[in-house]
């Protein structure tokens, strides 16, 4: 790892839509001096955020990509088990198994131990809260004047969200559990006292979290609203095309804050869970390649 920009990307949630990310990565790590210092990544946006922050190879993650399984790499059959009858579960199966698998991936390196600041983005159930995860070296470094100014706190007069930076905690791949535990599918993911789901819920792309951190100019990657499905042909996907209009603002606000934002081309059409769409690879580095030389511009 050779890059000394202070560039940051915010990698956004959508589920296997994810594969999109690879490519952003794909046609970034041609231009060395174009690689992003700091990194923050929402539901999946925080598998790829954490294997780049730890300098995994590119080759790997595409290898990684290809084999994956959702029974060997995310699903814990053990801890659904375990759980079923638990009313505060939240969901109808444990992802704890993806802990496992993006430690593995990233050799069991603690937030503090990656060559890249790293920040991963959860939402607190019970306390209607952000949750961000990041490295003790951000602990007084993070500007929450920025991450206020993007969600503002709750007041007395109005409604709000409390942001929480947690830098004591040194699994990287718990963090990105409760990233990724999408409600009702996934069980929330304990961590100290608190319960966590999926970070989209409150924040689908953190360009607020990596500009808070340091970083100028900021990338924002979005894969559509990550609660959406294609079509609304169901009751429960018209639910989620209804959530997807709603959080339409949440994407733009994002994206607009970035000097580099942009959504992934009909990215909206794909689906959340099929793991072979691996044109997506292609297509992210095709969507990356079209912007490069306006962040060279800005770098």
């Amino acid at each position: 790892m050779d890059d000394v920009s202070s560039i940051g990307i915010a990698f956004g949630g959508g589920g296997t839509r994810g594969l999109a990310h690879v490519g952003i990565l794909r046609s970034l790590r041609r231009r060395r001096e174009l690689l992003p210092r700091y990194a923050a990544g929402t539901s999946a946006g925080s598998i790829v955020a954490a294997l780049y922050a730890a300098d995994v190879a590119q080759e790997r993650i595409e290898e990684a990509v290809h084999e994956f399984d959702w029974f060997r790499n995310v699903v814990s059959l053990q801890d659904t088990a375990k759980n079923i009858l638990d009313s505060r579960s939240a969901g109808i199966v444990s992802n704890r198994r993806i802990e496992t698998t993006v430690n593995e991936l990233i050799g069991n390196r603690t937030f503090e131990e990656l060559p890249r600041e790293l920040a991963i983005v959860a939402t607190e159930l019970d306390g209607n809260r952000r949750v961000v995860f990041a490295s003790p070296r951000m602990r007084d470094r993070i500007d929450t004047a920025v991450l206020e100014a993007y969600l503002p706190p709750p007041t007395e007069e109005k409604p709000g969200c409390e942001t929480v930076v947690v830098t004591d905690l040194s699994s990287v791949g718990a963090a990105v559990a409760a990233s990724c535990a999408i409600p009702g599918l996934f069980h929330a993911v304990s961590i100290g006292d608190m319960r966590l789901v999926d970070g989209g819920i409150v924040d689908q792309i953190p360009v607020d979290v990596v500009r808070a951190m340091g970083a100028k100019p900021v990338i924002g990657i979005s894969l559509s609203f990550a609660m959406a499905t294609p079509r609304a042909r169901t009751l429960g996907s018209l639910f989620s095309t209804v959530l997807s209009v709603l959080g339409t603002q949440q994407l733009r606000r994002s994206l607009d804050l970035a000097e580099v934002g942009f959504q992934i081309p009909g990215i909206g059409e794909r689906s959340m869970f099929d793991t072979r769409q691996y044109d997506l690879i292609d297509i992210g580095e095709e969507a990356m390649e079209k912007h490069i030389e306006r962040l060279a511009s800005l770098a």
